[in-house]
């Protein structure tokens, strides 16, 4: 039995640690209500598309609501702006990778730091982007396009998706000394389909959405896809690599944001919880359906790789230029 003159001392150590409980539960387990997810995706293509898979698996492994807001436009920058002017906790933010690798060399007057107000969570996907021709162009290799471009000059033009491709192209032609027009369209729609009807020689497009379509119309043929492994939508092309052209090479990996100040564990929590996702069988199938291969990762190696990009990329703009023409 305890002595009568420990009981007091008891009492007041238990005191605090009765307050500390009582705190703890007064911060409700995130999330506590609706989050949104702020995309960058217009609606309707691959990406919003599969950021909505994500979406609504994330709502069912938590248990709320989170809706997806799209604002594309402005290469990111209405989404970004969006994304952060939300309260902490109440949302996060979706993009492709040219948002946080491309758009900070294209734009001197941010209104949003890109390396501290976009915390990195992780990756859903490696999307596939394909260099293709049309059909009435005499090339059937990446090399044999390059060998035309050269004999005529002035004569071609292309088009690309904006970002890294662009960058990268435009690099591989001023390197090659190769004479060949930049045609700028405001959505990749536009240009693949200008390109299949013969108005642009080549371009440099998502492949599953905007080029694989025309292929089966026996519009475009696809030379090479800028990644490092073969699409599964299509096994029989080269990458950039095996093409011979290895500095073209470049994959696009959208993924998942939180907000500045995000507590380490939640975001080592988000990031575990969209590996599981785009682990499950139903979403694999989902993504190959798109020609798009899961991509697990960590909040650390997500943000290597995005930094790794930027700095390779922000090479080539100080040397070649980052902005397209027109």
């Amino acid at each position: 039995m305890a002595r009568t003159w420990d009981m007091p001392r008891r009492t007041a150590l238990a005191a605090p640690l009765l307050l500390l409980g009582q705190g703890a539960r007064a911060q409700p387990a995130w999330p506590d209500q609706a989050i949104r997810i702020v995309s960058a995706g217009a609606p309707g293509g691959s990406t919003d598309v599969m950021v909505r898979v994500i979406a609504e698996a994330l709502a069912a492994r938590f248990g709320k609501p989170f809706p997806v807001d799209a604002r594309p436009g402005a290469e990111g920058v209405l989404s970004a702006q969006a994304f952060v002017q939300s309260p902490a906790g109440t949302a996060l933010y979706f993009t492709n990778t040219g948002t946080i690798t491309t758009t900070p060399l294209l734009f001197d007057n941010l209104t949003y730091d890109t390396w501290t107000d976009l915390v990195p969570i992780g990756p859903i996907c490696t999307d596939f982007l394909a260099y293709a021709v049309n059909t009435r162009f005499p090339a059937t290799t990446m090399a044999e396009l390059f060998q035309h471009v050269r004999a005529n000059p002035g004569r071609f033009s292309w088009c690309s998706a904006p970002g890294a491709t662009y960058l990268l192209t435009n690099a591989q032609l001023r390197r090659d000394g190769l004479d060949m027009t930049f045609v700028n369209y405001r959505t990749t729609t536009q240009g693949s389909t200008d390109t299949a009807e013969g108005r642009v020689e080549m371009a440099v497009m998502p492949l599953t959405t905007n080029l694989l379509p025309f292929v089966a119309q026996g519009k475009l043929r696809v030379l090479a896809v800028t990644n490092a492994v073969r699409s599964p939508a299509a096994a029989d092309i080269p990458t950039v690599a095996q093409a011979g052209f290895p500095d073209l090479e470049v994959e696009g990996f959208p993924g998942i944001f939180g907000w500045k100040g995000m507590p380490d564990a939640l975001r080592t929590r988000l990031s575990q919880a969209i590996n599981e996702i785009i682990a499950e069988p139903a979403i694999t199938a989902r993504f190959r359906e798109f020609g798009m291969i899961p991509r697990p990762s960590t909040p650390e190696s997500f943000t290597r790789d995005l930094r790794s990009l930027h700095e390779r990329l922000a090479v080539i703009a100080r040397t070649y230029g980052a902005r397209p023409p027109g």
